[in-house]
């Protein structure tokens, strides 16, 4: 029985008032406002700044190699630029900062000219020999085409010869709500960091400022360790991931999720869940449906603690530190499943770390480091919930029964001929040793699934055994690669997972069909396009629906705005959504929305490139609400939902969440 819905406001908890951007002012700002220069000085400062843009934009048109180091140099201008256009200073010495900046910026204009690129390029400003460098860098992000900055700790033996692979630590800073662009490279000019281990490289990633290493962050930390590999000779068997604080709640995700990146983990207070770190064990200031709580296993720990099994972790905690309950909490859990992890309490210690401390952690990732583990490693134990992580090593789970249920596997090579796979809550993975060439024959080789004892032929002749699998009634061999829509590695939900990768905003050239909806629509364009510059740091990019080309088709997750009459490419996609959306209902499944007061938001996989999504009226959706803290940054709506557009705006949601969920495996309404 089909059944239409017309306004429903289930929403007491939180009244606000909404100015006609779309931003809940009773909430904190992210990042707050600045302070006011002196008007002067701020005109003097972009005089300078636009002189030196020039100076770019003239050099770059006639080197061949701009990209290479356009963005060694840019890092410096932006930085700037962006605290000037949004009142982003907040002390007076920033001022005078930001002018260090921009004749670095002009430094490095010269060291390019005189044919200097990569670490030469950021090392041009470098100390003395025998003296540890402290470098800053950029790259440019494929999400949005942004430059974002990073931090390097060198030991200047490298800069002279670097020859031999190194080890390289990620460092992921704690929370800074003022540490914008030019806090973070002044910064990381001009301190070491918590930690600089003797002929080790340690990275300090940016990660878009202030989200705890997550959604776009998590990319940004990612593509900075692919841009340093490209300028130093790191060890990619050596890299650990170590951070503190909010960089501790980074640490802990990127371990668990990544547990085969790491040769170690050492992650120090933060936070390990939403729930109890936010206090809201007994209630919640939204409703907490079952589609919500199947979100929290995105960035919640404890869920996947099982992984920590393939990676060497020393945690740390103050012992009267109250962010101490994280590591104490990942302990309890790892116990509770049969092993133990290191863990470093300082003594009387509340959120710092004391030298005795620090001198025993880096004794444990000093010894693990110089291990030399086997290749291919022997066995590995590896739980997701989300085929967003999919992949330990050589094993990548490629198809889970149900989305946000844990899948696990279980693999051991057995012999030099054979590996056991224990599965469950899955029914696709693959395994690929390619990297470690085994076995040296690769043929007769023997795959017990849960029993199931299946002789296996490897996919080519390149070195290393390349194999699908997949279950139906029993499990096979994957013959030849499907094309069937379904939900995979890279194009699984919800919505927030197409702003982790490279996106296009596409504007309609037409009014909705409803005015009320259509003003909804304006109001959440400009909402999202303003979030993603000042939270995340970026830059927006748009296309008009009218004007899209086949090759930003083929490259990018199309964020589409408007309902299926207003934005032309909605329109010519419709009839492959499983949702219907006209001027007389919205139809999802067997239920029917009023349109006039109602909106579609979701994410699907493009009809016309099912290898990147399609997003409907919607960026990234948490709000205001979860400015207050980094644990509340969390994925707010699933794969689709309907609003209503005439309920307030509460920075917790765009309006009134009237249904929603998740597609089924198969990219189909559930019923």
């Amino acid at each position: 029985m089909k059944r239409i819905h017309l306004t429903l406001l289930f929403f007491g908890c939180l009244q606000v008032a909404i100015p006609n951007f779309g931003i809940s002012q009773d909430y904190k700002l992210l990042p707050p406002k600045g302070i006011q220069i002196d008007e002067a000085v701020e005109e003097s400062l972009q005089k300078r700044l636009r002189e030196i843009q020039t100076r770019i934009q003239l050099l770059s048109k006639v080197s061949s190699d701009s990209k290479q180091w356009l963005p060694d140099v840019v890092i410096f201008t932006r930085a700037v630029d962006l605290a000037i256009s949004l009142n982003g200073f907040y002390k007076e010495r920033e001022v005078s900062d930001a002018q260090s900046l921009l004749k670095m910026a002009e430094d490095r204009l010269e060291a390019v000219a005189m044919g200097k690129r990569g670490i030469e390029l950021i090392a041009y400003q470098a100390q003395q020999a025998g003296q540890t460098n402290l470098l800053v860098g950029g790259f440019r992000s494929r999400i949005d085409d942004s430059v974002q900055p990073y931090g390097l700790v060198v030991p200047s033996t490298f800069l002279v010869s670097p020859k031999v692979p190194t080890r390289m630590d990620v460092w992921l800073h704690g929370r800074g709500d003022t540490k914008t662009e030019v806090a973070f490279l002044t910064e990381r000019l001009n301190k070491l960091g918590q930690y600089a281990p003797e002929q080790t490289v340690v990275l300090h990633p940016f990660g878009r400022h202030c989200n705890a290493f997550k959604f776009a962050g998590e990319t940004d930390v990612s593509e900075a360790i692919t841009h340093v590999n490209k300028l130093l000779p790191i060890d990619s068997n050596r890299i650990s991931i170590r951070g503190f604080s909010m960089g501790g709640a980074g640490c802990w995700h990127l371990a668990v999720h990544q547990p085969a990146k790491w040769f170690a983990a050492n992650p120090g207070a933060g936070f390990v869940d939403t729930l109890v770190y936010q206090g809201w064990t007994t209630a919640t200031p939204y409703p907490l449906t079952e589609t919500r709580k199947k979100l929290l296993n995105w960035y919640d720990v404890l869920p996947w603690v099982n992984n920590l099994r393939n990676l060497p972790t020393v945690a740390y905690s103050g012992e009267v530190d109250k962010q101490r309950q994280a590591a104490d909490r990942v302990i309890e859990t790892a116990n509770a499943l049969g092993f133990e992890l290191d863990y470093v309490v300082g003594a009387d210690m509340g959120h710092r770390i004391d030298p005795s401390s620090a001198k025993l952690i880096e004794e444990k990732l000093s010894d693990w480091s110089d291990l030399n583990g086997s290749t291919p490693r022997k066995s590995i134990h590896f739980t997701t919930y989300t085929l967003r992580y999919s992949q330990a090593d050589w094993l990548e789970i490629t198809g889970l029964e149900e989305h946000w249920s844990p899948g696990t596997v279980e693999a051991e090579i057995t012999s030099g001929q054979s590996i056991r796979v224990k599965a469950s809550g899955i029914n696709r993975f693959k395994l690929d040793f390619r990297e470690s060439g085994w076995p040296v024959n690769a043929t007769n080789v023997t795959v017990t699934i849960n029993g199931e004892k299946l002789v296996v032929q490897d996919w080519d002749r390149a070195p290393g055994m390349q194999v699908a699998f997949h279950r139906e009634e029993s499990w096979k061999q994957v013959e030849a690669v499907d094309s069937v829509l379904r939900k995979r590695p890279g194009l699984q939900g919800p919505i927030d997972d197409a702003f982790c990768d490279r996106f296009l905003f596409v504007i309609p050239g037409r009014p909705a069909a409803h005015g009320e909806v259509q003003r909804w629509i304006d109001r959440e364009l400009e909402y999202a396009k303003h979030r993603w510059r000042t939270l995340m740091r970026g830059e927006i990019r748009t296309v008009k629906d009218s004007e899209l080309t086949q090759e930003q088709i083929a490259n990018h997750h199309l964020i589409c705005f408007g309902d299926f009459s207003s934005n032309a490419y909605l329109g010519s996609v419709r009839g492959g959504i499983p949702i219907n959306w006209d001027s007389q209902k919205i139809t999802v499944g067997e239920d029917q929305y009023d349109p006039s007061q109602h909106a579609l938001v979701m994410c699907y996989p493009n009809p016309r490139n099912p290898d990147k999504y399609i997003v409907v009226n919607s960026g990234m959706t948490f709000r205001e609400f979860s400015n207050v803290s980094n644990s509340r940054q969390i994925p707010m709506l699933p794969d689709w939902a309907i609003i209503d557009v005439a309920a307030p705006e509460d920075g917790i949601f765009a309006g009134a969440v009237i249904a929603d969920g998740f597609f089924d495996e198969q990219w189909q309404v559930q019923p």
